[in-house]
């Protein structure tokens, strides 16, 4: 009896020893409220707006092109008209897989700059948690990977902070 109670108690005491030091982090905040992020999707939000005026003028020259044919075919000759036509489908072609090519060009520019960003911002969490003495810090957010924790383990704005901090040294 006397080795099943000291058997409990040294596992008693080795387990509260053993506590583990966890805490958590909001991601959407990270992510709403890093200025590198803000300013990463600012910059390409500005660059998407850019690339959709250029394309956008360049829909309205082709739409006059149209329109000057719609309004001068009648007094064209045959042959005349569907060289047209088939110039006008060529541009009309060439617009298109412009607009791809540079709509998938800018997403794939504006995702590899998020993705260095979300590596950035791990990293950080690391790096926090490893100066903190923490054993784990979970990540928070709609996808309900922590649904609830109490807000004392909460270290969003610690990272942020940090982060930020760090964004303003590597200004300098």
């Amino acid at each position: 009896m006397k080795k099943i109670i000291g058997g409990l108690f040294l596992a008693l005491t080795f387990l509260s020893c053993n506590k583990q030091k966890t805490g958590y982090v909001n991601t959407e905040k990270i992510v709403k409220e890093y200025k590198t992020m803000a300013a990463t999707q600012d910059r390409y939000a500005k660059q998407n707006d850019e690339l959709m005026a250029d394309l956008e003028q360049k829909a309205k020259d082709y739409q006059a092109k149209v329109e000057e044919y719609q309004k001068n075919q009648g007094s064209m000759r045959a042959s005349e008209r569907e060289k047209t036509e088939q110039d006008l489908m060529a541009q009309r072609q060439q617009l298109q897989q412009e607009q791809q090519m540079r709509g998938r060009q800018l997403q794939q520019e504006s995702q590899a700059a998020i993705d260095s960003i979300i590596k950035e911002v791990k990293g950080e969490v690391k790096a926090y948690g490893k100066a903190n003495g923490y054993d784990f810090i979970y990540g928070q957010n709609d996808a309900g990977s922590i649904m609830y924790g109490k807000e004392e383990y909460d270290v969003t704005e610690d990272v942020i902070a940090s982060l930020n901090k760090t964004e303003k040294d590597s200004i300098k």
